[in-house]
């Protein structure tokens, strides 16, 4: 790979906010974003498990689907796939050597090099475009109004998950300041002039009241049915005109997601049998993921309070009051104390560990300090594998988590991809 590669397909960096340079570097390739239907999704917690069901449910219906969506978890290709099949490294190779002249081209013109998430988001649409994708299911990097992927001009459908406090620096310090970025993806051009939003507490649900209206969307909330029945850690619900479904995903905070989808899919006339399948068979490696059955070894890349949150209640209605192993790791820039204390809900013993090769990574020595001063003790062990195995040792079920990107750290033979 060359230069220009390795920079395209580096970690997602944050320029300062604009879709200048995006739009710009679109001026030069034609435009590849326009010949494509998108259903546009935004939120803090849960947007790759909406993508996931929506991809699969779309895909059960026969359709010919593209799907964007970020972090990766080994590979940068993971982020692009259709019908369910990352791109081929060596056409993502092709296609991001092929944008380096036009984005020196817009370094020119602007004074400014087009990040590499833009670049990366156009060459997406490139593969889609070329592909003959009948949909896509985008995915917001963050935020929503300055995301790279909000330069679609005419959505589908724009969907907003659950939407918290996360990226305070650069979306905001309210809800109501973050509610306003993200409903940002809500467009007047929209194909269906259809929103469609998972529960939202009053004050982020009034910012997007206002926004649908002023940009004459019909905003519908979805409200999911309460948790029922469950074999083992996947629920069962029923919805109403598809009946009852069992979700492919692990956790109660899934029946919510996949609502949401199921909401979507209703509304583009899917029938019954694409949207069981198509929620059933969802798969989606590092999210709730069980990497183990006996003994327990279960992964989930929650990074802020609400994604914890979720997990503990998960974890509380399948194992009960039962001790276990957590295993955390983190991001320096996330609210890891509030995650640490609602981790220490839990009856957990705690072991800290850290994301290798990542500049924000917190370091297992100041995180284990910091968990201290809370009055969480545990052990630290910066290897992910040398952790595992101390959890192994004491014999608890298990969970890691704290950052996806810890998910590269695990021992091949655990990783789901």
């Amino acid at each position: 790979m060359g230069a220009f590669d390795d920079y395209a397909r580096a970690r997602q960096v944050y320029p300062h906010p604009g879709l200048a340079r995006i739009q710009a570097l679109l001026d030069e390739v034609g435009h590849p974003e326009r010949r494509l239907s998108c259903l546009h999704i935004a939120g803090t917690n849960g947007k790759g498990s909406v993508a996931v069901f929506l991809d699969g449910i779309l895909r059960a219906a026969g359709y010919r689907v593209g799907r964007y969506m970020t972090p990766e978890l080994i590979s940068p290709g993971e982020r692009v796939a259709i019908g369910g099949e990352p791109i081929p490294d060596a056409t993502l190779t092709e296609l991001l050597r092929a944008l380096e002249a036009p984005s020196e081209r817009v370094h020119e013109r602007l004074g400014e090099v087009p990040s590499p998430f833009e670049v990366f988001t156009v060459a997406a649409f490139q593969y889609f475009a070329r592909e003959g994708c009948d949909y896509v299911v985008l995915e917001a990097g963050m935020g929503g109004a300055l995301d790279a992927t909000n330069v679609i001009e005419s959505p589908l459908v724009s969907i907003l998950t659950r939407i918290s406090l996360d990226h305070t620096a650069y979306l905001g310090t309210t809800l109501t300041e973050i509610a306003r970025a993200k409903a940002g993806i809500i467009k007047e051009a929209c194909v269906t002039h259809r929103t469609f939003s998972a529960p939202q507490c009053e004050e982020v649900a009034s910012v997007l009241r206002e926004e649908a209206e002023k940009r004459g969307n019909t905003l519908t909330f979805v409200t999911p049915p309460p948790p029922k029945k469950h074999y083992g850690m996947y629920e069962a619900f029923f919805y109403p005109g598809y009946g009852d479904i069992r979700s492919g995903l692990a956790g109660v905070h899934q029946i919510e997601n996949a609502c949401l989808a199921l909401a979507v899919a209703q509304a583009l006339g899917v029938d019954i049998f694409a949207a069981q399948c198509g929620v059933t068979y969802a798969r989606h490696p590092g999210r709730m993921e069980i990497l183990r059955e006996r003994p327990l070894l279960l992964f989930d890349g929650g990074h802020n309070p609400d994604g914890i949150a979720m997990l503990t209640a998960s974890l509380g209605r399948y194992l009960g009051d039962a001790p276990r192993t957590c295993i955390y790791g983190c991001m320096a820039d996330k609210d890891y104390r509030t995650c640490l204390r609602r981790l220490a809900e839990m009856p957990a013993r705690f072991i800290f560990t850290e994301v290798s090769d990542n500049p924000r990574a917190l370091p297992a020595g100041a995180l284990t300090e910091t968990a201290a001063a809370l009055g969480i003790h545990g052990e630290c062990l910066p290897r992910l594998a040398d952790a595992i195995a101390r959890a192994d040792g004491i014999g608890l079920p298990t969970v890691i988590a704290g950052s996806l990107y810890l998910y590269a750290d695990l021992p091949t033979s655990f990783r789901g991809i």
